[in-house]
């Protein structure tokens, strides 16, 4: 009966211990934004595809106009290793989908600098297992000037 006990305890545990795909996607797409938010280009670069996409959509405050920039892995590590405001990326409302080794995140996210909030949007994450870790292949995000949460 011990033995019993012992054993089930051990697999509880066990199973307590491991992580969803769900969870396990999501400390990727954080692990992202704590490299933006900390200019950790070593960081960032470890957590994306080395050819993954890289494309933000930004509006002008005055005259809604949309601005698509794209961008590679390294250019974007670049940025994040340049010296420069402090900026703060946290990501709201989630949505989280994955299918085997294919994952997709929704996110909300605000963004300030120096402290003053500068835009918000939406993130979207794809993300792909290759030899049992998740990877970013495509980062894409809005920037609204306007209507953001305080």
């Amino acid at each position: 009966m011990i033995r019993i006990a012992l054993a089930t305890a051990l697999l509880l545990g066990a199973s307590a211990a491991m992580a969803s795909p769900e969870t396990e996607v999501l400390a990727v797409v954080d692990q992202a934004l704590v490299a933006v938010s900390s200019n950790d280009a070593a960081l960032f670069q470890k957590v994306m595809l080395p050819a993954a996409i890289i494309v933000a959509q930004g509006y002008d405050a005055d005259t809604d106009a949309l601005a698509t920039r794209t961008y590679t892995v390294a250019r974007m590590a670049e940025r994040l290793a340049a010296t420069g405001p402090k900026i703060d990326e946290r990501r709201t409302t989630t949505k989280v989908l994955v299918q085997r080794d294919l994952a997709h995140v929704w996110a909300d996210y605000t963004l300030d600098v120096d402290g003053k909030r500068l835009h918000c949007g939406i993130d979207s994450f794809g993300l792909v297992k290759q030899d049992g870790a998740w990877r970013i292949s495509s980062l894409t995000w809005t920037a609204e000037p306007k209507g953001c949460p305080k």
